[in-house]
């Protein structure tokens, strides 16, 4: 199967009229969410960093960065919003990170070309599809693909933002089958920078590259059509031979939509997905229990080696590194019963209350666990009470997820914690009605004006 002219055809011709109800609302749910993380980054120090990189390299005013009344170019805004949808690792998962990487590419084009709402909503729907169908060709050998240093976000993010971009502008099928193969030369990204504002950038530069491409490629630049398939092309690169199997893209393409089933997740915590299922346990635990810190004796959670590989910084002395240790969440929860976007900074990572709390937090490696999809995943938590009493609890579908997903009203609450830091009251509660009604909006202008300064 030739993967490149059968995504880019997909691409090319879908409009939200051919896609179902139920992943049109989904897809939106996730626009929003996704707007909002982006928006809480732009007061943290890595965040006003990408900002203030952005503003000095200037660029032709056609597209703002989310937060700001900065507008610079097509490509410089796709990698600025990426950039901040991900720093805060906030952003919905599942397949990886795609949202962060599609969004900002779709949005900045939209700008440029004032493209109407709906398609929009078409277009981050569509590249969610090539990003999973992309991601589930090699998704049996994923942890194996993980584990050798390389970031899915960043490997598929990069033509599934092409695709998104593409079905703005409206390249036909040659033209985005060279830019599917354009974005997918720029794929990288590294696990190394699990745990550090490195990793925040690599959806940024998948957006970069899927604008890029789509702009190259609307002026006809010609590029190798089997980008991805091809004998040196993206999946021999990266995957190897033997690790994957494009035939799996085709597979309900334009008919089952991934975005509902296997969907993504939206996060309830800012941190690694690796943590969310020890997260919801513990503090499952805490509330139904009434446990207050001062009656335990200790909180234990067993975690697979492939697990612990992930969320591996044990007892980090930097507020962000937190994000990617289970232990240092776990004592925040046990401590204060939730874990925000307060719990990751320097000053809080250092207190002498959360040090003592991690000295209560004990990770179990579980070495005899099947090296299965599901045991990777599992985290049970157990917590030990002074008076020898103890509680336990395994989570399997955690708060969010497509198996237990939030109400609007928790998703609009998470958008008003994240947004409130950056947007005056007035144009927070607009942007949540134009982000909520964004199929209808005629220009998408009408959204960015409530995300933006001035």
């Amino acid at each position: 199967m030739k993967a490149t002219p059968f995504l880019s055809e997909f691409a090319s011709s879908t409009r939200l009229a051919d896609i179902s109800a139920e992943a049109t609302a989904a897809t939106k749910r996730h626009i929003l969410d996704c707007t909002g993380v982006a928006l809480a980054a732009c007061v943290e120090a890595p965040g006003r960093i990408v900002l203030d990189i952005t503003r000095e390299q200037g660029g032709h005013p056609a597209a703002a960065v989310f937060g700001t009344s900065l507008r610079t170019s097509t490509v410089a805004a796709a990698w600025a919003n990426g950039s901040l949808a991900h720093l805060l690792d906030f952003d919905d998962t599942g397949f990886s990170h795609p949202t962060a990487c599609i969004l900002p590419a779709v949005l900045a084009m939209a700008e440029e070309t004032g493209a109407s709402g709906a398609q929009v909503v078409a277009a981050v729907c569509i590249g969610l599809e090539v990003f999973e169908r992309m991601s589930s060709s090699g998704r049996q050998h994923e942890h194996v693909f993980r584990r050798r240093g390389f970031h899915p976000t960043s490997l598929y993010g990069c033509s599934a933002a092409a695709a998104g971009a593409d079905s703005i502008v409206g390249l036909n099928p040659n033209q985005m089958a060279v830019a599917l193969g354009l974005a997918a030369a720029n794929a990288g990204g590294l696990t190394q920078h699990f745990g550090t504002w490195g990793k925040g950038i690599h959806a940024g530069n998948a957006a970069r590259a899927g604008v890029t491409a789509v702009l190259l490629a609307r002026k006809d630049y010609i590029a190798d059509p089997e980008g991805l398939e091809g004998e040196y092309g993206f999946y021999s690169a990266f995957h190897g031979d033997g690790n994957y199997d494009v035939s799996k893209i085709a597979n309900g393409l334009g008919t089952q939509w991934s975005i509902v089933e296997p969907g993504l997740t939206v996060k309830r915590y800012p941190c690694c997905g690796g943590n969310l299922r020890a997260l919801d346990a513990a503090g499952a635990l805490i509330r139904e229990n009434n446990i207050r810190i001062d009656d335990v004796e200790r909180l234990e959670v067993d975690v697979h080696p492939d697990l612990l590989d992930i969320v591996r910084f044990h007892k980090p002395t930097e507020g962000f590194r937190g994000k990617f240790s289970i232990d240092y969440v776990l004592a925040a929860m046990l401590l204060d019963g939730r874990v925000d976007l307060d719990t990751f900074s320097d000053d809080y990572c250092r207190s002498p209350r959360l040090r003592a709390a991690l000295e209560k937090v004990r990770v179990n490696t579980r070495t005899d666990w099947p090296n299965t999809s599901d045991a990777r995943r599992r985290s049970p938590v157990t917590i030990t009470m002074r008076d020898g009493r103890s509680f336990s609890k395994l989570v399997e579908k955690v708060r969010g997820s497509p198996g237990n997903p939030m109400t609007r009203d928790e998703l609009v609450g998470k958008y008003r914690h994240c947004a409130e830091r950056i947007l005056p009251a007035e144009k927070l509660e607009r942007s949540i009605v134009a982000l909520e009604t964004l199929e209808t909006l005629p220009a998408v202008r009408d959204l960015i004006e409530t995300l933006t300064a001035g």
